[in-house]
């Protein structure tokens, strides 16, 4: 898919090299994030996984609605606001949403699924 492949040709257009990728450091919001995704996906509870995700991909999805207007982009902000935004995007968004609120979730579960969406929120 273009997704797939946006990132490699995204570097490439902004002449960036494998090894500036590979050694640049990550940003502490980014390692944050990146920790808790991480953690949420090696917890092997779906809940948590999808608390993550829907933060992730919704405010990805709200962020490219209010912006696809804007003329003129370059392809690397066009192309990444155009994944982001669409029918079919709302419709990945809201069949995640709906995966989550559809959760049996215990008292515990619940606040542990409360707890990741809010540090997503914050990370």
């Amino acid at each position: 898919s273009k997704e797939n492949t946006y990132f490699e040709r995204s570097f490439k257009a902004l002449h960036i090299s494998d090894e500036e990728r590979t050694s640049t450091p990550n940003e502490p919001e980014t390692i944050s994030f990146d920790k808790l995704m991480r953690s949420a996906a090696e917890s092997n509870k779906l809940h948590l996984m999808l608390a993550v995700l829907v933060v992730a991909e919704w405010s990805y999805l709200e962020w490219a609605e209010r912006v696809h207007t804007v003329p003129d982009l370059p392809f690397i902000y066009r192309e990444w606001i155009d994944l982001h935004r669409g029918e079919y995007f709302q419709s990945v968004v809201a069949y995640l949403r709906k995966l989550l609120d559809k959760l049996s979730l215990d008292v515990a579960e619940r606040e542990e699924a409360t707890q990741a969406f809010l540090s997503a929120v914050r990370a």
